[in-house]
């Protein structure tokens, strides 16, 4: 497990001196948040929670639920959840790739971070389970990488 991993289970577990460690050995390498990682991990949350399901009242549900879920959910932009989770699913629904198109990464990282938070929290994974799951989305993200370097 890498250190981008390593740093989202560490959110994912609330294992804050993890956390921690890792954020300051990212700060004096100069690294941000990453969100490559975040990103690999959402879709495949996503993809887990709904399968073939396209439902938007579940969408709307799911975002309802991590509002209440998270501490700090009241900050939880409903719409903008809703259609990174839309996007995702390859969902055509009115307004998404417009509410997509206008959000920075940082914004889509924190999203996708709180949103996964409770997709995870939902599963009630074991330590196993969350590290294979963690170990899937890393090599999407390798692989993501590798072909976009060719």
């Amino acid at each position: 497990m890498d250190d981008n991993t390593k740093f989202l289970k560490s959110i994912l577990q609330q294992d804050w001196e993890a956390y921690d460690a890792l954020l300051a050995e990212f700060e004096s390498q100069g690294k941000g948040t990453p969100a490559a990682i975040i990103g690999f991990a959402f879709n495949l949350a996503v993809h887990r929670r709904f399968g073939q399901r396209r439902d938007m009242d579940e969408i709307i549900q799911l975002v309802a639920d991590a509002r209440t879920f998270l501490s700090e959910g009241r900050d939880l932009p409903a719409q903008e959840a809703e259609a990174l989770i839309c996007a995702t699913l390859d969902l055509d629904a009115p307004g998404v790739a417009e509410t997509v198109d206008r959000l920075d990464i940082g914004t889509i990282t924190e999203i996708e971070g709180q949103l996964l938070f409770k997709l995870v929290a939902d599963e009630d994974m074991s330590e196993q389970q969350l590290d294979d799951f963690l170990a899937q989305a890393e090599a999407l993200a390798a692989q993501w990488q590798d072909s976009s370097a060719s």
